[in-house]
């Protein structure tokens, strides 16, 4: 009964995360997570990914232990170690598939190579090893589907593949240790070490021995079967040794470090830094010493739970929890970003114990075991109790009917911005500010230099003020100045200039200004008024001069051209191209028509000009956007 609930858990929860999965596909990740441009590594990567890693150690430990050191005392929990890998690293591999942005692109370090990256290195790693992994547990199906040619071909090989996987997990392991030196300044100084991918390493193998005993504990005791005490007792004598010289060498490297203070420092990160040893180091590395704990099933399970926890919180601080302090900012996962993260575990959770049951994993739990775990199938037809419970299709029942509702309740209960969608935020624009600024007229000054000078009432030599624009279309305080008169001397009449940037003039008007049109600063608007239309051409009754088809919907697609009554609408010499004449009525985004426009323009003149006469870096981001302060410090205000 114990097996059929647990069962039916991991088939609900399997049902709320793939719904979940589903809607990330449709709507991308932020429809579903919390997730934010200052802390982009959340729970999927921190917790899914980076805390997965050193749970999925159990498979290289015990695969070194077995086959390289050849201790047959831990071969009852090889194939499960190897097993218990696999699944981890095929969760780390879902969960970063979902977590980047565009997800089909999780294939791309295969075709686009960056030897220069750790992440690279350890994305290439995580394939190989999987594969590794998938060989090395191919054993047990070669078993099951009798094919002993087959089989004795992949023992001759396996311990070549026993190496390699070893190596893989040596290397990545550590380096995701290195991914994180590269962030002295936002990781706290408890965390930050330079013997990170040191740490990374022993704490996984230390956590690989405890992770395979929690789960042999666990599924020995689901399926009813004698704990193999034995090799766990020796794992956790193991553990207690690596984990127990991970935590000299771990307060070691901070007083050497002159970060001892730290530990005694009043604030969240001291506390969460204190509850992590303790968890992950201090508790297991102090009961282990007992040969009794290391005798007890119980006390092993919850040792082996400690470590679990800690270990991953370590992970999780140094993925995102720990550098919230320096960031100033705060992330909470929300929901969504647990339902995933708990199904794509369950699902792995369904495929091991599939694999338990039909392969040979544990020598304790055979196909007898695996039917004493069940229920009694009888049926009796008079009562509808049995009937429903004990009839051979009552799991597929409980199981789908768990399935099912979760994935009902999961669409009930998440917000509309999952289920449809993230609106994108309006964010109106305004035209630019005119600024006075110094000018030497022998010289082409700084624009930014001179704009600091005259706002702080400096005196300039042989200056003369000026006027600038200070475009800053949604007033958050980051400018750029733009010299619009040297610019117009600089491309000629001025009868004709105008037109190459505003390519587009509202009636009766002379160079509309950008934000007239491109009224949001990221979203495309459509400029086209309807309403206004059909008041200025006489309601409905003019419909036909822009509908001239009365056979035809009255779409946009179908309707006259706007260019056949606004003649003079968009000038041909305009350096601003439009998709399609269908595309007129539609301004993209400020920021978008801004860098179209500058950029545009710029590549052509650095292609022009040499590089004595400022055509280099003509394109660059800097030529515009310069090292000014924001207009919303304290310096400033007293001015706007």
């Amino acid at each position: 009964m114990k097996l059929r609930i647990l069962k039916t858990i991991l088939w609900f929860l399997s049902g709320a995360g793939l719904t979940v999965i589903l809607l990330r596909i449709i709507h991308g990740p932020g429809s579903v997570s919390a997730l934010t441009d200052i802390l982009p590594w959340g729970l999927w990567k921190g917790g899914g990914v980076v805390a997965l890693v050193p749970i999925g150690g159990a498979g290289f430990t015990l695969a070194a232990l077995v086959y390289i050191f050849h201790w047959d005392r831990y071969k009852p929990l090889a194939r499960g170690a190897v097993l218990l890998g696999l699944m981890c690293y095929s969760c780390v591999g879902i969960g970063l598939t979902f977590d980047i942005g565009i997800w089909w692109r999780i294939v791309y370090p295969v075709v686009f190579w960056q030897f220069h990256s750790t992440l690279f290195e350890v994305a290439w790693c995580i394939m190989l090893y999987i594969g590794v992994l998938t060989v090395e547990f191919s054993h047990a199906v070669v078993e099951r589907l009798n094919m002993p040619r087959l089989l004795a071909l992949i023992k001759k090989v396996s311990i070549i593949f026993v190496i390699i996987g070893i190596s893989l997990s040596t290397l990545h392991q550590s380096s995701l240790g290195t991914l994180f030196l590269a962030t002295p300044y936002r990781l706290h100084p408890l965390w930050h070490t330079d013997l990170l991918p040191f740490f990374f390493l022993i704490t996984s193998i230390g956590l690989g021995c405890l992770t395979i005993s929690w789960v042999a504990l666990l599924i020995h005791w689901l399926y009813d079967a004698e704990q193999p005490m034995d090799a766990i007792s020796g794992l956790g004598r193991i553990s207690a040794i690596v984990i127990g010289f991970y935590l000299v060498l771990k307060f070691v490297e901070i007083f050497i470090a002159g970060e001892g203070g730290l530990l005694i420092t009043a604030g969240a990160d001291t506390v969460n830094f204190w509850l992590e040893i303790l968890l992950s180091a201090l508790i297991p590395v102090v009961l282990l010493l007992f040969k009794k704990i290391r005798s007890s099933p119980t006390a092993m399970f919850w040792v082996s739970t400690s470590a679990i926890v800690g270990v991953s919180l370590n992970r999780v601080n140094v993925a995102g929890l720990a550098t919230q302090s320096a960031t100033q900012s705060v992330y909470l996962p929300i929901w969504p970003e647990w339902s995933m993260t708990i199904g794509i575990l369950s699902i792995a959770g369904l495929v091991f114990l599939f694999c338990v049951e039909n392969f040979s994993v544990f020598p304790g739990i055979n196909k007898k075991r695996v039917v004493q775990a069940y229920e009694s199938r009888r049926v009796d037809l008079a009562d509808w109790k049995t009937f429903f419970f004990r009839n051979p299709l009552a799991n597929i029942r409980f199981y789908s009917m768990a399935f099912i509702v979760a994935t009902g309740l999961t669409f009930g209960c998440l917000p509309d911005d999952s289920v449809y969608g993230v609106k994108p935020l309006e964010t109106p624009t305004q035209g630019p500010r005119i600024v006075e600024v110094l000018r030497v007229a022998s010289t082409d000054a700084d624009l930014g230099a001179s704009f600091l000078a005259a706002s702080s009432g400096q005196t300039v030599a042989d200056a003369r003020p000026a006027n600038v624009m200070s475009i800053d279309g949604n007033r958050d305080g980051e400018y750029v100045l733009f010299d619009h008169a040297g610019h117009a001397a600089r491309l000629g009449d001025k009868s004709t200039s105008c037109e190459l940037c505003h390519h587009m003039n509202k009636p009766l008007d002379k160079a509309t200004s950008c934000h007239e049109c491109h009224s949001d600063m990221y979203l495309a608007v459509d400029i086209f008024e309807h309403e206004l239309h059909v008041d200025k051409l006489g309601d409905n009754a003019a419909c036909e001069k822009c509908h001239s088809d009365p056979a035809q919907l009255k779409v946009r697609a179908n309707t006259t051209a706007c260019e056949k009554c606004h003649q003079d609408m968009r000038s041909g010499r305009s350096l601003v191209g439009v998709a399609g004449p269908d595309k007129h009525s539609l301004a993209s985004g400020y920021k978008d028509a801004m860098h179209n426009l500058c950029i545009t323009c710029h590549k052509k003149q650095q292609q022009l000009k040499p590089a004595k006469d400022t055509g280099a870096g003509l394109a660059g981001c800097t030529r515009c956007h310069q090292d000014l302060p924001k207009l919303t410090q304290q310096t400033w205000k007293p001015g706007l």
